[in-house]
């Protein structure tokens, strides 16, 4: 039976029989297998990224000593340790003395990341892998304007003397928000003691840094746990950088998507190949059975037929899969350094999507051939237009079970495979409509016209289902592209070229003048600065303690510490009212805008009054409307925004922002020694950090679009060879009865272009309606509407599907008819 099923697997392959299928099969598991390949080192990458912004794999943050024993584990299980130290300490030079946090620091720090240092004060960065040796100190570029020293001084900290080394640019664990840009000093942990500016009672935090095995990571995590204080917490690198959390995750959610989106399209082209391939297998079954094979024999002979297809697509797909996915990655290697061992998962999940979809897909209506009574398939009377229901039951399970086999998220699943059974019935229904419509016009249409319509409407419930493919696979690929468009407009917004990487704090009123005079003048930013009012409050009423009884465990801000307040007269940028209205230019009453989540968390709405103590004065404002904040980005944000002033202006303090190219940046020193009330904060090196984030991002999705591309071009070209056979007899029939080979290439063409019309046309209501699903349920963004695609869904249907419909059937006119008709 084996030596059988070869031969004819053989035959059937140099007939060309076999070839869309094995096309199908193979792009199944080669989209699949390089998609699951690329997406799994691209997020080797991004935890690697994520493990260099907390410079360590596994990181322990507390205030109390790490246990020796602690220490020990981690040595047995050949972990890397480091430790961080930090505290406030008073830096004294010859001229100045300046308050700064101090990070004491051992040998191996950092564990992951590098250090960025300079020769000068705010001097290009070169990185370096460990930090500080005994002796020396490493200063930031403003402590070095404040204290007025030079590489090569020496710096007094506490009650030891240290020498200037290097100037400190960034560190991988500098952290997001104010707090984690305050001036910084590092200093090597042997010298801490000698300092003695920590002792007992003193303020100190310390971090364990680990780095090795996650297994092994995990396991010791779990073996400390039990003895954590409440105060000691893990961190992870998804914890790292808030920043970026909300880019990463979105992006890990498209690569899911268009993996999700590459079975789809792939089971379908499969699904018409294998029907094409067993209509044309009926007069072989029945000769079969004529010379005495038994059904039963059959399904085996046709499953191993299909088991040597499967092995030959997988001994091609995988190497060829390895191969593309290596290319995506060569694409990134300026963006994406990728360590660790090539994972095996993904090959394993190639080969058996391979299998599954042969099993689901493509040998239901196989198997179904050996039931067909000899004499009907010899008379051609073999159903070409049903399937039983459970084909499409094994197909529709398959399919639900791969979706979620690969995107391990039930979520994407059920709501994909559920929209697009729901959208390939209504497609269907209404694409039957149409036809049914354009019938009723053929008589205003030419010759071709008239015969292509008819034509269409003759095979009315084919052509419909052929539409619906049609739009189906096109709603498919202009939803990827949507979802790809819209998320690189949402990270293109971290990459504006004026991003703030500059704040300034302590500014008084009388400064703003000439302080925006001096960076004008000295080309700092000649567009000026931005400054925000900015003072302490303390919330009043409602009552902070019941408030915390309310939230009880609940993560958030606490609102009995003081907060920054702030007050405008206009919306800042990337705010959005998403509750209320915001305030006119002209009213007496003081109102307050609040943070959605904020008052979410604390139980605001609406009405509600505020009382906050700012500088022994309270001030009652009622919420007059809620905020949808992008925390994401690097504008300066508050929780709470008042609409009149809380001060006076001799007693407030701003808040300014600007963006610094890098050649104008060694001028902050003058600016810092002319204004040296002034605090700086520098984010350079984050801004940075998230916009090569963001570039690598961008690459990795325009890369994994041009494999649904392949994908879905398959579904087409699967489609369209489903009909060919029957186009060619009536192509024989038209010829004999004295239609030119021109005027039947012509009713080919109107009746794809009509097709591919109709399909677009549907596939842009339906990627419209997906898009919006997809953009504020999956990826919480903000609706919006897409104008062009209406208008370039249907003109892109007309011209791909005619195209693709007309190419392949262009071999149609020139069959002989004699011999077309004699295969009747």
């Amino acid at each position: 039976m084996f030596k059988l099923a070869a031969r004819l697997a053989w035959r059937d392959w140099r007939g060309g029989e076999l070839q869309l299928l094995l096309v199908a099969l193979l792009l199944a598991i080669t989209s699949l297998t390089s998609i699951s390949l690329f997406t799994a080192r691209v997020q080797q990458a991004m935890v690697a990224e994520g493990a260099s912004l907390l410079a360590a794999d596994l990181r322990l943050n507390g205030s109390t000593v790490i246990e020796p024993q602690w220490q020990h584990w981690a040595d047995e299980r050949k972990l890397q340790q480091a430790q961080i130290h930090s505290f406030q300490g008073m830096l004294f030079s010859a001229t100045g003395m300046q308050l700064a946090g101090v990070k004491a620091v051992t040998d191996l720090y950092p564990l992951k990341g590098q250090l960025q240092v300079s020769q000068q004060a705010f001097g290009l960065a070169q990185a370096v892998p460990t930090g500080p040796q005994p002796g020396e100190l490493w200063l930031d570029s403003r402590l070095l304007a404040s204290l007025d020293v030079q590489v090569g001084d020496k710096v007094d900290l506490g009650e030891t003397s240290l020498q200037l080394t290097q100037v400190l640019i960034a560190e991988p664990d500098q952290g997001g928000g104010f707090a984690g840009f305050a001036p910084r000093a590092m200093i090597h942990l042997q010298d801490l003691a000698a300092t003695k500016a920590v002792q007992t009672g003193s303020r100190i935090s310390r971090s364990w840094l680990l780095s090795g095995d996650p297994l092994q990571l995990q396991a010791l995590r779990e073996q400390v746990q039990p003895q954590l204080l409440k105060a000691q917490r893990w961190q992870t690198p998804d914890d790292a950088n808030n920043s970026l959390a909300s880019t990463l995750e979105r992006a890990e959610q498209f690569l899911l998507l268009a993996g999700s989106l590459t079975v789809i399209l792939a089971g379908i082209a499969l699904v018409l190949s294998a029907r094409r391939y067993s209509l044309r297998q009926a007069k072989h079954v029945s000769l079969l059975k004529c010379l005495g094979l038994k059904p039963a024999q059959l399904r085996w002979l046709y499953l191993t037929q299909m088991l040597l297809l499967a092995l030959a697509a997988m001994l091609l797909s995988l190497p060829l899969a390895w191969l593309l996915h290596t290319g995506l990655l060569s694409l990134l290697s300026d963006y994406i350094q990728v360590s660790g061992t090539l994972p095996l998962e993904p090959f394993l999940l190639g080969a058996a999507t391979g299998l599954l979809c042969l099993l689901a897909f493509v040998m239901p209506p196989m198997l179904g051939l050996a039931k067909v009574a000899p004499a009907q398939a010899l008379r051609q009377s073999v159903s070409r237009n049903k399937q039983p229901m459970s084909h499409w039951a094994i197909g529709f399970v398959a399919m639900l079970g791969l979706v979620y086999w690969h995107s391990q998220s039930w979520m994407i699943t059920l709501s994909l495979v559920a929209a697009i059974a729901v959208l390939a019935i209504s497609l269907w229904t209404v694409s039957h409509g149409i036809l049914w419509l354009a019938a009723r016009w053929r008589h205003r249409l030419g010759q071709a016209g008239k015969l292509g319509i008819a034509n269409l409407q003759r095979r009315k419930s084919q052509n419909s289902s052929q539409i619906m493919i049609f739009a189906l696979a096109l709603m498919l690929l202009f939803t990827l592209l949507g979802v790809r468009n819209f998320l690189l407009s949402d990270w293109q917004q971290r990459l504006e070229a004026e991003t703030p990487n500059v704040f300034m704090l302590n500014i008084f009123g009388e400064q703003r003048d000439t302080l925006n005079q001096f960076v004008m003048d000295e080309g700092i930013n000649t567009n000026g600065l931005n400054f925000y009012p900015m003072v302490r409050g303390r919330l009043v009423y409602p009552d902070p303690k019941v408030i915390i009884e309310q939230m009880g465990n609940a993560p958030g801000p606490r609102p009995d510490r003081e907060r920054n307040l702030t007050w405008s007269t206009k919306l800042p940028k990337d705010n959005e009212v998403t509750a209320g209205s915001w305030w006119p230019a002209e009213h007496n009453n003081l109102q307050v805008s609040v943070e959605q989540e904020y008052a979410l968390d604390y139980g605001w709405k609406l009405g509600d009054t505020l009382i906050y103590n700012v500088a022994g004065i309270e001030h009652k404002a009622t919420i007059s409307n809620l905020r949808e904040v992008e925390w994401g980005g690097l504008q300066p944000n508050f929780f709470l925004i008042f609409s009149q002033p809380l001060t006076d202006p001799y007693s407030t303090t701003y808040l300014a922002s600007m963006h610094v190219a890098d050649a104008e940046r060694p001028q902050l020193s003058e600016l810092l020694r002319a204004h040296p009330t002034i605090s700086m904060i520098d984010v350079d090196q984050i801004v940075k950090q998230v916009q090569k984030v963001v570039a690598q991002l961008t690459l990795a999705v325009e890369s994994i679009l041009l494999l649904i591309l392949i994908a879905g071009t398959l579904v087409l070209v699967a489609s369209v060879q489903a009909s060919r056979d029957e186009r060619m007899h009536e192509s024989a029939i038209l010829r004999t009865i004295g239609a030119s080979r021109s005027l039947i290439q012509r009713l080919l063409l109107v009746e794809y272009v009509t097709m591919g019309t109709i399909a677009g046309v549907l596939a842009g209501a339906g990627s419209e309606t997906l898009l919006g699903v997809l953009q504020t349920q999956l990826f919480e963004l903000p609706m919006q509407w897409h104008w062009q695609l209406w208008l370039f869904a249907p003109l892109s249907g007309a011209l791909l599907i005619g195209t693709t419909g007309w190419w392949f059937n262009r071999k149609v006119t020139q069959a002989p008819p004699l011999r077309t008709l004699r295969q009747l």
